[in-house]
């Protein structure tokens, strides 16, 4: 019984060790995010994921198997926004209320969701980096 346990559990470290990424990859990350904190790293089938705050924004990284960058999401309050799209949405929307922002980038272009109110609207926005609005769609809010 004792040599299937420590079968079992030397199978286990052995498959963790192989499904964590490379110190080249770890290196390449957190000479890319030198702020990151509370980095959790996680292994799928599409590649290693990677989550953790900077700035005192939520952020993830996807990585492949061979260690290349593929994508990355950052969660935010919209204050980073960039000025084309701040004043593209203020032009627009006047007096309203920005409630969250998710940042999607990879090697071709980076998008911005954005959740906004104003009066009894919502609204989700998705603009590129050039404040392009590609799509918009109006909700109203139920009490």
């Amino acid at each position: 019984m004792k040599k299937i346990i420590s079968y079992a559990a030397s199978l286990l470290i052995a498959v963790s060790v192989a499904a964590a990424p490379g110190s080249k990859l770890v290196q390449a990350f957190n000479e890319t995010f030198p702020n990151a904190q509370n980095v959790k790293w996680s292994d799928d089938k599409a590649g290693y994921f990677v989550s953790f705050y900077q700035n005192g924004n939520f952020e993830k990284v996807l990585y492949n198997k061979t260690g290349d960058f593929v994508c990355s999401w950052k969660y935010s309050d919209g204050k980073e926004l960039p000025t084309n799209i701040v004043v593209r949405l203020n032009k627009k929307f006047g007096d309203h209320t920005i409630l969250g922002v998710t940042e999607l980038a990879n090697h071709d272009n980076t998008s911005y969701n954005i959740k906004l109110s104003k009066g009894d609207k919502w609204y989700s926005i998705t603009a590129l980096a050039n404040g392009e609005v590609i799509k918009e769609e109006k909700y109203t809010a139920q009490n």
